[in-house]
């Protein structure tokens, strides 16, 4: 019995000691694929390569992956097909160390590599999904080139040092390496995906007719533009179009009904104005918020409007990604996103050259360079670079939309005037919420700025019937609720 006791005590400070020597070689190779981001090759020689350390090092990198993701993501929801990423990257990884075994002769080039390449990926991760985007202007054009230009490079110095200094076989593993990395890059690599709350498990949702949904739209745009009256000659008339996108949080939904209702009952726009909106509430009175529906809805208006006179209120509402595209969700549909040169096209093929146009969504500074031209004032919620705020289920409006049109006080409207008094109410609540500027961008041209002062006195003399309460088959609505009239 003492001899047992012995034995299993020897054995569990054999493992204790086996362990710990295992947990600091993890930590030296972390420390030298560190030293391999910033190109020290020596690193390499200096690893401690086993299997033993594959295996840390790759779950380290799961776990790595498996945190960070989650807190890049809002109402984040596991998603199992993270562990098919991960595992696409793995066999990437193996490929180009098998490739690297056969050119040199060594198999033990194969477990150099795969213990080199997850020395780096846990910090190359973190640099790419969380610390780049939090630097400032990285979402820049340059920016993305230089993180693209600093990735390849890192990659091409592993397989060089790895391969013996070889670089034309070097390069040939960083093609091989690349396109096998693919469906890594295609599917970005996460646990987590942004949830709907209860959206989708919603019975609702889960009975949606599609093709009913699909056949039903030409009626509902029928419906909407044949409550939109032509513009008057000799009248700078005021064209509304509300353009909510995001069917997944109710906020965009109820933001386009406040607006509406505030541009109507504030600029005169009661007989010229539309919503396209994605929500389950709205899908048999009003059109989707589809780019196919605004191009249709933009060329009706601009047979509508006199192009001389006439003025485009357009305002959307959705989430905006880095690329600075408005996200168009209709979940279970499948709807295209809106571009800025989507909606340059649209614009330009409709024939409408008076342009009042305003974007609430992240990133959307991106839509200023595509559209500005000397007949159009763009105002957006954020700078190129920057996130705005507000999409929430239990807001009413963004802070953008808030800060226009939830009090446009008393007396005749200015618009330049009103527009930067609400650049600066966002910049005081951002400040107040210490929340990261998002810097909304105005852009109006001087040939526009004349034409507002031309606007803003005819609106003042629109008679008063266009300043009415929307309504809906007789009946006057509240603010909460979208209808065209």
């Amino acid at each position: 019995m003492e001899q047992d006791t012995k034995n299993h005590d020897n054995f569990r400070a054999s493992w204790t000691t086996r362990l710990g020597r295992e947990i600091y070689s993890l930590g030296w190779n972390l420390l030298c694929g560190l030293r391999l981001l910033v190109f020290r090759g020596s690193a390499i020689r200096r690893m401690a390569v086993s299997y033993d350390q594959l295996f840390l090092l790759v779950s380290l990198y799961i776990v790595t992956v498996f945190v960070a993701s989650y807190y890049l993501v809002n109402d984040p929801q596991f998603d199992v097909y993270g562990f098919g990423v991960i595992g696409a990257e793995f066999l990437a990884a193996l490929l180009v160390g098998y490739l690297m075994a056969k050119i040199s002769g060594d198999r033990d080039k194969l477990l150099l590599f795969l213990v080199v390449s997850y020395c780096v990926l846990p910090f190359f991760y973190l640099i790419v999904e969380v610390l780049f985007p939090l630097l400032p202007s990285t979402y820049s054009s340059e920016g993305y080139i230089g993180l693209a230009v600093w990735s390849l490079a890192i990659s091409l110095f592993i397989c060089y040092i790895v391969v013996g200094r070889r670089i034309l076989w070097a390069l040939m593993l960083l093609g091989v390496w690349f396109l096998a990395s693919l469906p890594g890059i295609e599917f970005q690599t996460s646990f987590w995906y942004e949830g709907y709350g209860d959206y989708e498990k919603s019975a609702e949702i889960k009975e949606i007719d599609t093709e009913r949904v699909f056949y039903s739209q030409p009626a509902l745009l029928d419906d909407a533009l044949n409550r939109v009256k032509p513009g008057k000659r000799g009248v700078t008339d005021l064209f509304f179009v509300g353009f909510g996108a995001y069917a997944s949080q109710d906020v965009f939904m109820k933001e386009i009904g406040h607006i509406q209702q505030a541009v109507d009952t504030k600029l005169g726009t009661s007989e010229r104005s539309l919503a396209l909106i994605n929500h389950r509430d709205t899908l048999e009175t009003l059109p989707l918020a589809s780019s196919t529906n605004l191009g249709i809805v933009l060329k009706q208006l601009g047979k509508l409007m006199n192009p001389d006179e006439d003025v485009l209120f357009l305002y959307l509402t959705s989430h905006g990604s880095r690329d600075h595209d408005l996200a168009v969700d209709m979940w279970p549909l499948k709807l295209n996103d809106v571009s800025p040169d989507d909606l340059k096209v649209k614009l330009d093929d409709a024939g409408i050259r008076w342009r009042i146009i305003l974007v609430s969504a992240c990133y959307s500074g991106g839509f200023i360079k595509p559209l500005m031209d000397e007949y159009s004032l763009i105002l957006t919620a954020s700078a190129a670079d920057k996130t705005s705020f507000g999409c929430s289920n239990a807001n009413e409006f963004t802070y953008f939309g808030e800060a226009l049109f939830k009090d446009m006080g008393e007396g005749a409207y200015r618009f330049i005037p009103g527009f930067q008094e609400a650049i600066e109410r966002i910049a005081v609540r951002e400040k107040d919420e210490k929340l990261e500027p998002s810097e909304p961008q105005l852009y109006v041209s001087d040939l526009m700025l004349e034409k507002l002062q031309r606007l803003e006195a005819e609106m003042a003399q629109y008679p008063a019937e266009r300043f009415a309460n929307r309504c809906c088959s007789g009946e006057c609505l509240d603010v909460d609720t979208v209808c065209n009239n």
